[in-house]
């Protein structure tokens, strides 16, 4: 059968002999053989029938072809000579002539029959484990498919989950809704093509396997000169065959970041305040910090090149002297109107103890910055905030569990932004300094 077809009645066809049976297809069509009236021309493949039809037709073909054809003969075009011996070291066909002293001294010799029997045992022995190896191979394939259905299930019960949490705040819930949505629909995408790809690559390698076994089945009926010349490549290319792995999928959950009300961040205030200062090891040289260890300012400098070199925001940085590595916490900076600062945290893994800067590409920052004017939360990715008025004081909370890090505008106790992440290192907090001489100082948090 070729490309089988099931009609709703449960009876397998062609799907080229069922069109060639209705040649005129209408709405309806009758079964060709219990003559059911039919709905219409939607028909799926049938793909296990179609698979059980290809290795039937592979045992047909090593089955009907056991006589063997008359073995032809053939000279050695070095020395004219019969080929009838068979080097097993070099896989090679020899002549009496090509054996003498020095070439091919203490390598096992057969002759053509004996080491005909010999490989076509072998070859004969594969057959049957790559019938088992391509319904392996197929099994995978399925495998491969059930997961994926998986996956869209398990998405599925994502979406749901999301849209139970949508509630109060209803303008801020919808644009983060929105957000966890895509980047949902992003990583089904990214998987879909991981498992489309992986897909191929099973089909393509099963294709190769069935063409290479019926290729070995039909070498293995060759005369024995023809299939021992073709023994090393058969070989080669038997022991070369590597199958694709079967690729797994980890979905990250998504989840709200959700501002908190007043009443909210006056209790968060209240109960996760920490006393944050500023370790001086960890600032830049050009840097100066108070001895209470709370303000830190660029050191003034008569040197215009000096100057220049200090432009760029990210040249002057410090890091907190407390490390987080659970809990909830929450701080306060007063920034006042410096024209450039950023403020946030730094994932001080093991690796970067000790480190003077954390310039490290292994280590993570997430923090909010003002330059040239502009507000921006940088994270993952950098994200422009359009903020009514200008905060002069920054707070900043820290939900470890939850994986959760928020900013807040004191001017007004609004949320100016918050990342989720899942945090695997200790943090501490992280502070850039502009080159202008306006301090930027860690408050008192308000009880």
């Amino acid at each position: 059968m070729r490309e089988p077809v099931t009609t709703e009645c449960q009876h397998n066809f062609c799907h080229s002999c069922l069109r060639q049976y209705c040649k005129d297809p209408q709405k309806r069509f009758p079964c060709p053989l219990c003559q059911h009236p039919c709905q219409g021309w939607d028909l799926s493949l049938n793909n296990p029938l179609a698979k059980i039809t290809k290795l039937i037709q592979l045992l047909l073909l090593y089955n009907n072809s056991k006589e063997l054809k008359q073995p032809e003969e053939r000279l050695c075009e070095r020395h004219n000579q019969r080929l009838s011996l068979f080097c097993g070291k070099h896989m090679q066909l020899l002549c009496p002539g090509c054996v003498e002293p020095p070439h091919h001294q203490c390598h096992p010799l057969r002759s053509v029959a004996e080491a005909a029997s010999r490989y076509r045992q072998k070859v004969n022995v594969l057959i049957r484990p790559f019938m088992k190896y391509v319904r392996k191979l197929q099994d995978c394939e399925s495998m491969q498919d059930r997961k994926l259905q998986d996956m869209r299930k398990e998405v599925a019960n994502e979406r749901l989950k999301l849209a139970s949490k949508v509630f109060h705040k209803q303008g801020f819930m919808n644009t983060e809704h929105t957000a966890a949505l895509s980047r949902l629909a992003r990583q089904k995408k990214i998987i879909q093509h991981k498992y489309k790809t992986n897909r191929i690559a099973f089909q393509d390698y099963i294709y190769t396997t069935e063409a290479l076994f019926k290729e070995v089945a039909e070498k293995s009926m060759m005369p024995d000169l023809n299939m021992l010349n073709e023994a090393k490549m058969i070989h080669h290319r038997c022991e070369s065959l590597e199958p694709p792995a079967v690729c797994s999928f980890q979905l990250r959950r998504e989840g709200y970041t959700l501002p908190p009300m007043d009443s909210t961040l006056e209790k968060i205030q209240q109960k996760f305040r920490a006393e944050v200062t500023l370790d001086p090891h960890t600032a830049h040289p050009h840097l100066c910090v108070s001895k209470d260890k709370r303000s830190v300012t660029p050191r003034e400098t008569r040197s215009t090149v000096l100057q220049r070199q200090l432009t760029n925001l990210f040249d002057l940085e410090v890091l907190g002297s407390q490390e987080f590595h659970a809990g909830r916490h929450y701080w306060e900076v007063q920034v006042n109107d410096k024209p450039s600062w950023a403020i946030g945290l730094y994932s001080h893994s093991p690796s970067s103890r000790g480190q003077q800067q954390p310039r490290s590409g292994k280590n993570r920052r997430w923090f909010i910055h003002l330059q040239d004017g502009d507000y921006l939360a940088v994270g993952a990715r950098p994200v422009l905030l359009a903020l009514g008025e200008n905060p002069r004081r920054i707070g900043v909370y820290l939900d470890w569990e939850l994986g959760q890090i928020s900013f807040y505008n004191l001017n007004d106790n609004s949320h100016l932004h918050s990342f989720q992440e899942t945090f695997s290192h200790s943090l501490k907090p992280y502070f850039c300094v502009g080159p202008d001489l306006i301090p930027l100082s860690l408050c008192a948090v308000r009880g």
